[in-house]
Formats: C-alpha cells, structure tokens, sequence
C-alpha cells in the first residue's frame, strides 16, 4: 500500500467515523432531500420497467424469431439462405 493510498483510507476512515457521529443531525436535514430523490427514482424505475415491457411485448407480437435477420446474409430472408446449397458451400458451411 502506498503513501497516497494509505491517506485516501484513513480519510475515509475519518469520514466514516464523522459521518457516523453525525448522522442522526444529517438524517434530520437531509431527510426532504433524500424522500424528493426516492420519489424521482422510484418513477424513473417505472419509466424504465414500463419501457422494457413494451418492447418484450413487441418482440413477442412480432411472432417470428428474434434476431434471425441479423444472421442472413446481405439483407436476405433467413429462409432463402438456408434453402440455396451454393451459397452454403460459398461460406463452407456445407
């Protein structure tokens, strides 16, 4: 452990012990601060969860596999790929 590394931590440990000592002062004051944060955090996790629910239930009225377009070749259909043996033996899939 360095010089420096050993100031951070027994910075932090002072903090700590600070804060500690304090804390029913700071908990008192801070208390308005701390229920507008939960509450701003609370709708953004909503938000977040409502969003994600969305597009889960888009990919699943979408009915087809997930990503199989990604995988064909130069924009083609999934299917035609796999359907022409020249091109598989193009790519040494064969």
């Amino acid at each position: 452990m360095t010089r420096s590394e050993f100031g951070y931590f027994c910075a932090g440990v002072a903090a700590g012990a600070l804060g500690h000592k304090f804390y029913p002062q700071l908990q008192q004051k801070l208390a308005p601060y701390m229920a507008g944060a939960m509450v701003f955090a609370q709708q953004a996790f909503g938000d977040a969860m409502k969003n994600a629910m969305e597009a889960a239930e888009a990919m699943q009225a979408a009915g087809g596999p997930v990503g199989a377009d990604f995988f064909s070749a130069a924009g083609e259909p999934a299917d035609a790929a796999a359907a022409d043996p020249a091109q598989q033996a193009s790519r040494g899939a064969a």
